[in-house]
């Protein structure tokens, strides 16, 4: 039988205002709500001005509405410049 040992992602957290405070796992972080992972959201706009992506009728939540193309967390001190370049290849 072989394991595989995954080195578990370190996330940067931030204050409600956006500046970094510190590390924490990925798995101590999620599903925390005083906790502010840095997070990237790219939205991709028509030229009408409408949103490209929107979330399925089908949602629970916000069915229909506008939605982030492309998102992601941050890497460690990450420009969001080059946050949303990355996520978006």
């Amino acid at each position: 039988m072989v394991f595989y040992l995954m080195k578990e992602e370190m996330l940067e957290i931030g204050n409600s205002d956006g500046f970094p405070v510190g590390l924490g796992r990925r798995s101590e972080i999620h599903g925390k709500p005083a906790l502010f992972p840095k997070v990237i959201h790219v939205l991709v706009f028509y030229e009408t001005g409408e949103l490209l992506q929107k979330r399925s009728m089908n949602k629970d939540v916000a069915p229909g509405k506008g939605d982030t193309s492309v998102g992601g967390h941050f890497s460690l001190a990450e420009s969001p410049i080059i946050a949303a370049q990355r996520e978006t290849e």
